[in-house]
């Protein structure tokens, strides 16, 4: 959970980051959805050990402003001092009249469904976004295969797309697009997760990611899927 309140003492164990770290294919397909809307300018909240950090720096143009509120992540990360990443070790929320308007773009990535209050979270957001700036989430989908894994976690939700759609338009920003995102990571997450109580690690990750990933993202780039394991929104501030 991703505390409203400042809590240096917040410490969330990174499971999922530690395995995700691994995943350079399929971090590299989330990047390349969204780089056109980044802006140079960015917010990334909850960057963790920064596992995407380092995608969002490809743009050499970026500035990237990353929020870390656990220690642990913040202390871990591999960008403490490069000098085109400030990073912080706070919630965003309790830094928003410090950024009110600055940013080109706020990006989420796997993080919202860690947030108890997920709209406090998207109306602090608006805040620090400039206008005509972006938005910019990537979460699990389907409540319908919420696992043991995901409680452990610290996931309180997966979402539909219905709900994500209105949570962001209810927050006022205006929706330029929502999509499912890897159609076939489904079905081992039902059965591997879900049915059999599984967990990620290391080497399911990287096989997975070597070997599935360039072939969905193929896929998905000649038709857009009905259903998918991840969601990913962008939506702008007018």
């Amino acid at each position: 959970m991703l505390n409203k309140k400042s809590d240096k003492k917040f410490v969330y164990q990174g499971k999922d980051l530690e395995s995700m770290s691994f995943a350079n294919n399929y971090h590299q397909w989330i990047y390349d959805e969204i780089k056109s809307f980044t802006g140079t300018k960015i917010a990334e909240i909850g960057s963790g050990i920064g596992n995407f950090t380092q995608f969002l720096l490809q743009d050499n143009n970026a500035v990237i402003h990353a929020f870390e509120p656990c220690r642990k992540m913040h202390d871990a990360s591999m960008h403490l001092n490069h000098k085109s990443v400030v990073s912080i070790n706070e919630n965003f929320e309790n830094l928003t009249s410090n950024h009110k308007g600055q940013f080109d773009s706020v990006v989420f990535i796997n993080v919202l469904e860690h947030i108890e209050d997920d709209k406090d979270a998207l109306e602090a957001s608006m805040n620090i976004i400039r206008e005509n700036g972006h938005l910019i989430i990537f979460v699990p989908a389907l409540m319908s295969i919420y696992s043991a894994f995901d409680r452990f976690i610290g996931h309180f939700r997966r979402y539909r797309k219905s709900q994500l759609i209105k949570l962001v338009r209810d927050t006022g920003f205006t929706v330029n697009a929502c999509k499912y995102f890897d159609s076939l990571g489904v079905i081992p997450w039902l059965i591997f997760m879900k049915l059999l109580g599984g967990s990620l690690n290391h080497r399911s990750v990287k096989i997975y990611d070597s070997y599935m990933v360039p072939l969905v993202k193929y896929l998905e780039s000649i038709c857009s899927p009905p259903v998918g394991k991840n969601l990913l929104i962008v939506a702008s501030k007018s």
